[in-house]
């Protein structure tokens, strides 16, 4: 895909208020004080600006609906996040791009259900209309622990013609909190139509490099790298620029000139020509690169045994399990099960309704039985809209 900015792109860090506001809480002080203090924000956008940035946030990471209904003031949603943006336009120069912040909606674990999607997307929709009528270039989904916050925030997206990048917290093995594998949530993120993609490794640069460099050849989309703090040397600085990133968020900030022209002239730039390994199938916590041709697993019906018919499948000599699904119920039983496969899905589905359900709410990467009882040019359609592989 076409990346729609230009590249090496340098992004400030400075996501929420509560980044420029000493003494900040959970609540909404940050905000509230920024109103009062504005040319902090001035400040801190215009050095950022001077020092080489290409992007700057409107930092609306810290206000989401929820906060505000338990706080009895939600009416100025809409307000609060429009304030920020139209400030950070202001003190930004034109020909620097303007990025709106989300953070997660949930922090769900596995099994996903279609309600908790469902509630996600209509947050991140409600919160990504609001910030793109009041003008940002795209999106940023930050501090990312769930593939059903990251999916579900993509299609939001996406549904807005937004381009939209995501950043994914992970350890030094690309695995966050609900164990949700990087590589996998890649996979599945670049094929919905994100346009970057990148991790934030909590422990340390030389850790994040080389999740990145592994990524490199996998992704289709541009790699994102986070640091975290003016003081990485020199040599882990390099390394990070050479790994594949070609997308940089700096959390300190781009206070440092040298920094900057470090990112603009050794990073490795991002070839959207070259040919990429992402004929690959996902669920949650792992990637499945595919071979040329799978050997299914025999029918698998939806049942409430199916957990332990997939855990039977490990001693069966396939590499793809085979699932037909004659209603949404049984989409329900896969949603709720899949974790439990070592090994990719191919699903069978001869109504749309039934089928888009399964693509919507299965949490990975799905391949497509096209040996079904629905037109091809639709079928065409939904594996575009949602990432599947036609097989």
């Amino acid at each position: 895909m076409d990346f729609p900015f230009r590249l090496p792109m340098l992004c400030n860090g400075i996501t929420d208020c509560s980044r420029l506001i000493k003494n900040s809480d959970d609540d909404l002080y940050g905000e509230q004080e920024m109103m009062k203090q504005p040319q902090l924000l001035g400040s801190a956008i215009q050095t950022s600006i001077s020092s080489g940035a290409d992007a700057v946030f409107a930092p609306t990471g810290g206000i989401s609906r929820s906060k505000l209904e338990e706080m009895g003031i939600d009416d100025d949603f809409s307000a609060y996040n429009e304030w920020i943006v139209e400030k950070t336009k202001q003190y930004a120069d034109t020909d620097t791009l303007i990025g709106g912040v989300d953070i997660p909606s949930r922090l769900f674990k596995p099994p996903y259900t279609k309600n908790f999607f469902e509630d996600a997307y209509f947050d991140y929709l409600e919160k990504f209309t609001i910030l793109k009528d009041a003008g940002v270039d795209f999106i940023l989904l930050k501090d990312q622990n769930s593939l059903l916050d990251m999916r579900s925030g993509v299609l939001a997206a996406k549904s807005l013609d937004l381009p939209v990048f995501v950043v994914m917290n992970v350890d030094e093995d690309g695995k966050n909190a609900n164990e949700t594998d990087y590589l996998a949530a890649l996979i599945t993120l670049q094929a919905i139509g994100a346009d970057a993609f990148g991790i934030y490794c909590t422990d340390g640069i030389k850790a994040e490099s080389a999740l990145i460099e592994n990524a490199f050849p996998h992704a289709d989309i541009p790699l994102i790298a986070v640091l975290n703090s003016d003081d990485n040397d020199i040599i882990q600085l390099t390394a990070l620029s050479k790994s594949g990133a070609s997308v940089f968020i700096d959390t300190a900030s781009w206070s440092d000139k040298t920094k900057t022209s470090l990112f603009k002239n050794t990073t490795s730039h991002f070839d959207p020509k070259s040919e990429k390994d992402n004929y690959a199938a996902a669920i949650d916590c792992e990637a499945f690169f595919l071979p040329d041709n799978l050997v299914l697993s025999e029918p698998m019906d939806c049942t409430y045994d199916m957990s332990d018919d997939i855990i039977d499948l490990d001693d069966e000599n396939i590499n793809a399990v085979y699932i037909p699904l004659d209603s949404t119920d049984d989409v329900t039983m896969l949603t709720e099960n899949a974790a439990m496969s070592r090994l990719p899905f191919i699903v069978n589905a001869n109504d749309m309704v039934t089928l888009e359900a399964a693509l919507r709410y299965f949490q990975g990467r799905l391949i497509i039985d096209t040996r079904c009882d629905i037109d091809p040019e639709k079928l065409h359609e939904l594996a575009k809209k949602y990432g599947a592989i036609l097989y």
